[in-house]
């Protein structure tokens, strides 16, 4: 604690002197404190103001700006469970005749149960467990006109077959609870189905034995595409179908250049082995005699040899054989096991590293001498470029042999597909189908278990005229019909669209309720009481008050924050002017009072609600609601005119509140006051109250030191008998101190 003085210094003890020293640097601190808090509440005032006004600005105002926001025509339907029906501005009014002749529908294939007896198939079953077959041959999914070849191998899994499926272009799945495989179009309508249909034999006995075989007219039509390619009397084949073959060749053939990079590519990566081997078994200086003057392959044999000898001798210690004899690992101290272990690692690094340097080295010698690229020696560099028309004509030649004998395999393997699934479509159709094209019943039945679902297109008929559609759903002539049921026999339902007066009297209403709340919510805060004289409280003025008191004062500046903002009157102003505003449509100019739309006047207005509206006729209001509904009646007889107004109103307000919102040098996009401003304010605060409670705590220290070094000078003076008793008293210096010390 400082020491109290008096007398000498002139009767001030130092806790009274620090107080009063500090005591203005203090204020200025509380002072900032207190500017800073009201800022940040100003700060959230408008955040809380700019969200209402950017959430009408975004919502009701941005879709009052389309016509189609507000619903011009609605219809009924005679029977809602046959079809449901959305009319725009443009559907034609009177009663319209309505038949759903077909719904569509998506392709469907629910596969068989596979267990059949056997254990549990899942996803990780081989085909072939499920077949009992090694043969599993090939299938081709078509879809929406193209057709991918699905080849069937020994070890192919049920999740490897679900993944072809899906690649080819379908849903696909397998059910292990249900043991089933599920199959289905992405999109519904006759396009978007699907078929799955063997390509040879073999092909045919897996989709049996997957349970997915079936005898459903998309498959039918599948089999007759290339059952008509294949001549049964002769064994012979159509040219359509070399043609076929001919194309399906141009697309996967290989060529000269393609065959050049692939060797480029095996020479660099080859090369590049080589390189990383060099660079990693040169000898170094710190290796022994018997590792220098080495070439990378000798001394990587070295230490092959070295490391084989020395896990040897491991193996070969007496101590760690077991009882028959061998080696026992588990006998190994720790110590060695670890040695064990690095050594069996180092060997089975060396051997890949001199494997792979050797068939690398080998690879680039027969490359280099067959010449299938250019390599170029400079400045110590190989440079590796692809091998040109001008080069070595064996070089060429030789790819040119590989190219062709590729293509071969290529021509050969397509020719056989392509026949061979031509000949089992003609001997499958011949076998599916009778004479009159109806599906056989017996062996080409569907597998059993199996559902088939036909995609199909939706059908309809509007007033006699015929319509078709992928889905269910049509939109015609301003009209969206869902269809939900077929009719039945010559049966139809009656569509009637009229305008929909309470679809558009509420969208205008909900404008105004949104508007009225916000431009009531700008009059208060501008108008509100003053709140001169209330500052933010300090911690010490809070303490001395009850918390009502403490959030009555608070709640009197917050108030008031935005009391008299000419940034918030602007904003008001140009939303109260637009209101105002007339627009011409069809050569005759309209206001909001053509629509029996106003205020209630400066005098009959309550406080703060000059600026709001009022509907007449409406229901919900007390003042207005005895009112002729003048709006209701001008939906009603001209809803053109109606809508077209309020698109141009919103438009206006959208436009100018739009421009409020953009950004500046102090503002952010989307925002009306200056928020970039205030965050650079509220930051600056920050620094100016930090160097006030810096001066505040130096001055206390000051202060404090100089009082105690006063305090440590007059004892000295006691003690050394300059200054006595006698001249204590006579000084009125406090006796209790100086008897203390002398």
């Amino acid at each position: 604690m400082p020491i109290r003085l008096s007398g000498m210094v002139s009767g001030m003890d130092t806790k009274t002197l620090v107080t009063a020293l500090v005591s203005g640097y203090k204020l200025k601190k509380d002072n900032l404190v207190k500017a800073q808090t009201k800022l940040s509440w100003k700060q959230e005032k408008w955040k809380t103001m700019n969200t209402s006004i950017y959430s009408f600005y975004s919502g009701k105002l941005s879709a009052g700006r389309l016509s189609n926001a507000y619903s011009l025509k609605k219809s009924t339907v005679s029977n809602s469970t046959v079809a449901t029906v959305t009319a725009s501005s443009s559907a034609v009014a009177g009663t319209q005749k309505l038949k759903v002749k077909k719904l569509a529908s998506s392709g469907y294939l629910t596969g068989g149960t596979v267990k059949d007896g056997k254990a549990n198939i899942t996803g990780s079953s081989k085909l072939s467990d499920i077949t009992g077959s090694t043969s599993q041959g090939s299938v081709t999914l078509s879809v929406d006109g193209k057709s991918t070849n699905i080849e069937l191998t020994e070890d192919m899994t049920v999740n490897q077959f679900v993944v072809k499926l899906k690649d080819a272009g379908v849903q696909a799945s397998f059910d292990e609870n249900n043991q089933r495989f599920f199959i289905s179009s992405k999109t519904s309508g006759k396009d978007g189905d699907f078929a799955l249909v063997a390509n040879d034999s073999a092909g045919m006995d897996s989709l049996r034995n997957l349970r997915l075989y079936t005898n459903d007219k998309t498959s039918q039509a599948e089999y007759a595409k290339w059952a008509k390619y294949y001549n049964a009397d002769t064994d012979t084949y159509t040219a359509e179908l070399d043609d076929i073959i001919n194309t399906a060749y141009e697309s996967a053939k290989t060529n000269f250049d393609a065959v050049a990079k692939e060797r480029l590519a095996t020479y660099s990566k080859a090369s590049s082995i080589v390189d990383s081997f060099t660079k990693k078994y040169t000898a170094s200086d710190a290796d022994t005699e018997v590792y220098k003057d080495k070439t990378p392959e000798e001394r990587a044999n070295l230490l092959l040899k070295d490391a084989k000898d020395a896990l040897s001798a491991i193996e070969q210690n007496a101590a760690y054989k077991g009882d028959d004899g061998n080696f026992d690992v588990s006998k190994l101290s720790e110590e060695d096991k670890k040695k064990y272990d690095n050594l069996k690692t180092s060997i089975s690094s060396y051997e890949s590293d001199i494997k792979n340097y050797t068939e690398a080295k080998d690879t680039m010698t027969e490359y280099k001498n067959k010449q299938y690229v250019n390599i170029e020696e400079k400045d110590g560099k190989t440079t590796v470029t692809a091998l040109k028309e001008t080069d070595s004509a064996s070089g060429v030649s030789d790819i040119q042999a590989t190219v062709d004998s590729r293509n071969a395999e290529t021509k050969a393997k397509l020719t056989s597909q392509y026949q061979a699934k031509a000949k089992n479509s003609y001997e499958m159709y011949s076998k599916m189908v009778d004479a009159n094209g109806n599906a056989k019943a017996g062996e080409y039945s569907d597998s059993v278990g199996a559902v088939r679902i036909v995609g199909v297109d939706a059908e309809i008929e509007l007033n006699g005229a015929k319509f078709t559609n992928n889905t269910s759903t049509f939109s015609i002539n301003g009209l969206t019909i869902q269809a939900t049921a077929e009719t039945k026999g010559d049966e139809s339902v009656n569509i009637t669209p009229d305008t929909d007066v309470d679809a558009i009297y509420k969208s205008i209403k909900d404008m105004f309720t949104e508007y009225n709340k916000l431009i009531k919510s700008m009059d208060e805060a501008y108008n509100a009481d003053s709140s001169k004289g209330y500052e933010p409280l300090t911690d010490e003025e809070k303490d001395a008050m009850s918390d009502k008191e403490v959030e009555k004062w608070e709640t009197k500046i917050k108030d008031s924050l935005l009391r008299k903002d000419d940034t918030l009157n602007s904003v008001a102003n140009t939303l109260k002017n637009d209101m105002a505003s007339s627009f011409i449509i069809n050569g005759k100019s309209y206001a909001l009072s053509s629509f029996g739309i106003s205020t209630l006047g400066y005098f009959a207005s309550g406080e703060n609600e000059k600026g709001v509206y009022h509907i007449d006729g409406d229901k919900d209001d007390t003042t207005t609601s005895g009112n002729e509904d003048k709006l209701r009646a001008a939906i009603a007889s001209d809803p053109e005119t109606v809508v077209s107004f309020f698109s141009q109103l919103c438009t206006k307000l959208y436009t100018d509140l739009g421009n409020k919102m953009a950004s500046s040098s102090v503002s952010s996009a989307y925002t009306i006051y200056n928020d970039k401003q205030m965050n650079t304010q509220y930051s600056e605060y920050n620094t100016k109250i930090s160097d006030a409670e810096s001066k505040v705590s130096t001055w206390k220290i000051t202060t404090i030191v100089s009082s105690q070094l006063w305090s440590q000078h007059l004892l000295s003076l006691i003690r050394s008998h300059l200054l006595c008793r006698d001249c204590l008293e006579a000084d009125n210096i406090d006796k209790s101190f100086g008897n203390k010390y002398i």
